[in-house]
């Protein structure tokens, strides 16, 4: 009498079986959230939404200590960081690498150890302590197990350094670095280049070379649409403008890239921006607009947002 039953019972319990095989088993919703949270930081940082991306990469974190994922958010940790730093925010950027520090001992993660030093190292730059940066970056560079792209970034900002240093062998780096370089490395890479190129040049004191250079490296930055390139080429070829006494080009560049610090929230480089917009201004002769500059920088340092600026900008 129970058989029939029994066979029925396995027959259903087969297919019950055969079911869960044919079709993938639902992930938590504590998966799936966090990842969707991860690709959408992504997509924000892609187009240098840094602060919408730092706010997905936040709640990605979250869902990943709920179930305490360490890989997870070390992932989470490091995009935070490197966000952080397309912000100008290097503080934010320390704070998010000491937490990963604490997890790296942990556990075997050698290829994300070796990014977190290399954001440390661009923190250390943006704190202008070079000096610490030179140390972690040539620690960086002896190391035989420090992935490829870790290691190209790594150079370009050790050269950086040496020209920031103002360091004897900073055109050996330069070479070095461009002895490294595949062709096919595209705009930012070549841009990138090509400011340290302008640097070298105006060392030898060849201005019409660098300024050709800034030019080029501006144009790539804009074919990719990479707003901090195309900012930090604009201040740096400022600079040289200021250097010669070409007060109303060096005026013009650094109002440009202040409206895209602005536009990313970058209060850091922004305030910097005002800070040498006031002694353009002053050495214009508008001391209104010098004023006016200083009290924007004041404004910034006190913590205000670099969206809601109290005043206009002078034209």
């Amino acid at each position: 009498m129970n058989k029939p039953f029994a066979t029925a019972a396995a027959l259903a319990t087969a297919l019950m079986l055969a079911a869960c095989g044919s079709r993938p088993t639902p992930q938590p919703a504590t998966i799936t959230s966090s990842r969707d949270a991860m690709t959408l930081g992504m997509q924000a940082y892609m187009d240098d939404r840094y602060l919408e991306a730092r706010n997905y990469f936040e709640r990605a974190l979250v869902e990943y200590r709920s179930v305490d994922n360490a890989e997870g958010q070390l992932d989470a940790l490091v995009d935070l960081a490197d966000s952080a730093l397309g912000q100008g925010e290097y503080q934010a950027a320390r704070t998010y690498l000491r937490n990963a520090d604490s997890l790296l001992v942990k556990g075997n993660y050698s290829v994300i150890a070796a990014h977190v030093s290399l954001l440390h190292a661009y923190a250390d730059m943006q704190a202008g302590d070079d000096n610490a940066a030179l140390t972690r970056l040539d620690t960086l560079l002896n190391t035989s197990n420090t992935p490829d792209n870790v290691t190209q970034s790594a150079l370009f900002a050790r050269t950086q350094v040496a020209f920031d240093l103002d360091a004897a062998d900073s055109a050996q780096w330069l070479g070095k670095l461009g002895s490294s370089l595949d062709k096919r490395g595209g705009a930012l890479v070549e841009s990138r280049y090509q400011r340290l190129q302008a640097l070298a040049a105006r060392k030898q004191g060849d201005v019409k070379h660098a300024a050709a250079l800034y030019e080029n490296a501006l144009q790539g930055y804009r074919d990719v649409y990479y707003r901090p390139g195309i900012a930090a080429t604009l201040e740096e070829w400022a600079g040289m403008s200021a250097a010669g006494q070409q007060w109303a080009s060096a005026r013009d560049r650094l109002r440009r890239a202040l409206d895209i610090r602005l536009w990313l929230y970058d209060r850091n480089h922004a305030e910097k921006d005002l800070e040498k917009l006031a002694e353009v201004d002053a050495k214009l002769g508008n001391a209104a607009a010098a004023a006016q500059d200083r009290k924007l920088a004041g404004y910034l340092m006190g913590g205000g947002n670099p969206a809601q600026m109290p005043d206009p900008l002078q034209p």
